[in-house]
């Protein structure tokens, strides 16, 4: 660990959270080879141990190296190559994952993106890519039938029961979309092969794109290299998780997310055994959590009440349960620990940040590095800086302004749109590349994160009385609604008032059970008008049956905005 020094009063200056680190973790070289030369030499001496589980199979590194192999040579035979691109819209299945890391093989991008998406979406997705071939899970074959006319790539079908024990694979088989005769199933892909696929060295090209959520905005291909996501995977183990091999990890976690390549990549990096488990629903993964007994798990706030509810008696097995995508809510956070600890687990649930142009993760914390309500310190190889979003100017800790990062996990940019790059990347005077993120936070003394919410949600208003000027932060309206034991969810969104300038909406998702009447929204509007100021009282309280969600699991703003617009004469 660092010995302490002198503080300046900038966090970028001072980096405090270097105290947490070791010298190496702070200086080793980072890995510079490709993705699937980060996987092979972490366990080519381990070839029988498991890599993979899905639905009671179990894929050894042998056989998974196998199959990416026999993957890499049959794209090459069908005319991919080093530069190209071919896209992938699927669940993280065993053959997506093979069909990632033998396009990475030969140097060739694995084009990542949503199963749901629109049928001219992805036509629009496919044409600007320029992709040679397809590869599709027969679950959303229907979508791609409306649209098979204008695909001009070769499709091939991943089966959600191609690596399924026998049994499941019948049964799986009855409920199934149907493919044309035309395309190809993996496995007469992989019979595709006529020789040997040369393998690609160039750590620095192109290896994956993932897709921005587009909830500010229109959605944006976040092109990443192996080095950028075996960077987050190496300051992932230099942190001190101490991960082991053969250590269990439940991944539910989609590869069309950064956040799952990142998380797939550490586990197979490190030896780990993953339970690929692809139904992503928060009760579905509760219930596989308390059966399987996984040692470590990534996810999200959703999962926390199902989890909850699910879990019973001992929980030791659990060692790591790592948050993501939203913040808890400090009484919420308190809550899952308290829980944890009374069922025997040391897990802490350690919150991290981070967005697709990062691969995921530059903040978290850990079991031994947390401080509640924060989102951790910077990864070992990370800097954060506080800028003033109207003067642009550093400011020091404790105060909130928009959080900018440089780490060497920082996506290449976006594709062909240079403007968006330039937009949200700057390079200082030493050629260090700054991530603008867009969001508000702080940085303390010790060097922990906090998050304040989106520049783009923060409103002027004039108050109740029309008069007085003050701004609306709709995360503190969220996090006082979510206080009550009986809400679930609450998001907050912002509109036009003739008396306010702007004024704040909630809409409220209560728990099972609880009472959707009127006194239950009396009991939330005063426990707004006690814990709060009067110009973030809520002009309306709508009680939701269901909170509308993003692909990746946050609240759905725009379409909190047009229920809002829809609602504005009730």
């Amino acid at each position: 660990m660092e010995e302490a020094r002198k503080l300046s009063g900038y966090p970028s200056i001072d980096q405090p959270w270097r105290k947490y680190y070791s010298g190496e973790a702070l200086s080793a070289p980072l890995p510079r080879c490709t993705m699937f030369e980060y996987v092979w030499e972490n366990n080519r001496d381990h070839l029988s141990d498991i890599a993979l589980r899905y639905y009671g199979t179990k894929i050894t590194y042998g056989k998974l190296f196998a199959e990416i192999r026999k993957a890499a040579d049959a794209l090459y035979a069908m005319g991919v190559r080093a530069g190209d691109i071919v896209t992938i819209m699927s669940m993280h299945t065993p053959e997506a994952v093979c069909a990632m890391y033998a396009l990475n093989w030969i140097g060739a991008v694995a084009n990542m993106v949503y199963p749901t998406l629109s049928g001219q979406e992805l036509i629009h997705i496919l044409e600007e890519t320029g992709s040679k071939l397809f590869f599709v899970l027969d679950a959303v074959l229907e979508k791609v039938e409306a649209v098979r006319s204008e695909i001009a790539a070769r499709i091939i079908v991943l089966s959600v029961s191609d690596s399924m024990p026998a049994l499941l694979k019948i049964g799986y088989h009855l409920k199934a979309g149907r493919r044309k005769q035309k395309d190809l199933t993996w496995r007469e892909f992989l019979a595709k092969t006529e020789g040997s696929s040369p393998q690609a060295a160039d750590s620095a090209a192109p290896a994956v794109m993932v897709y921005t959520n587009g909830t500010t905005g229109v959605s944006k291909g976040v092109v990443l290299n192996s080095d950028c996501v075996n960077s987050v995977v190496f300051q992932c183990i230099q942190a001190g998780k101490n991960y082991k091999r053969k250590e269990t990890f439940l991944d539910n976690i989609p590869v069309f997310f950064g956040f799952g390549i990142s998380m797939l990549h550490l586990g197979l990096v490190t030896g780990i055994e993953n339970t690929l488990w692809i139904e992503i629903t928060p009760e579905q993964i509760a219930k596989a959590i308390v059966r399987i007994k996984p040692m470590r798990y990534a996810g999200g706030p959703p999962i926390v009440d199902p989890l909850m509810r699910a879990a019973r008696g001992d929980m030791s097995y659990l060692i790591e349960f790592t948050g993501g995508g939203e913040a808890l809510a400090p009484e919420k956070e308190s809550q899952i620990n308290d829980f944890l600890r009374q069922h025997e687990s040391k897990a802490v649930y350690t919150t991290g940040y981070g967005m697709s142009e990062c691969c995921s993760v530059v903040c978290m914390q850990q079991n031994h590095i947390y401080r509640a309500g924060s989102m951790g310190i910077p990864l070992p190889r990370c800097n954060v800086r506080v800028i003033d979003p109207d003067t642009g100017e550093d400011l020091p800790y404790d105060r909130t302004g928009e959080l900018w990062f440089s780490a060497p996990n920082i996506m290449q940019g976006y594709w062909k749109n240079k403007k968006g790059t330039d937009q949200v990347i700057t390079v200082d005077d030493d050629g260090v590349r700054w991530l603008h993120t867009g969001d508000l936070g702080s940085v303390d003394a010790d060097g922990f994160i906090y998050y304040s919410g989106r520049i783009k949600r923060i409103y002027p208003t004039a108050g109740i009385d029309g008069t007085t000027i003050n701004k609306i932060f709709p995360q503190r309206i969220e996090e006082c609604i979510e206080s009550d034991d009986s809400v679930e969810r609450c998001g907050v969104i912002v509109v036009p008032d003739a008396v306010r300038v702007n004024a704040p909406v909630a809409f409220v998702l209560l728990k099972t059970g609880a009472a959707g009447n009127e006194q239950r929204l009396n009991e939330i509007r005063e426990r707004i008008r006690k814990e709060l100021p009067d110009h973030l009282w809520p002009k309306a309280v709508h009680i939701l049956e269901s909170m509308p969600m993003t692909q990746t699991g946050k609240i759905d703003y725009r379409a909190l905005e047009k229920l809002a617009e829809e609602r504005s004469g009730d």
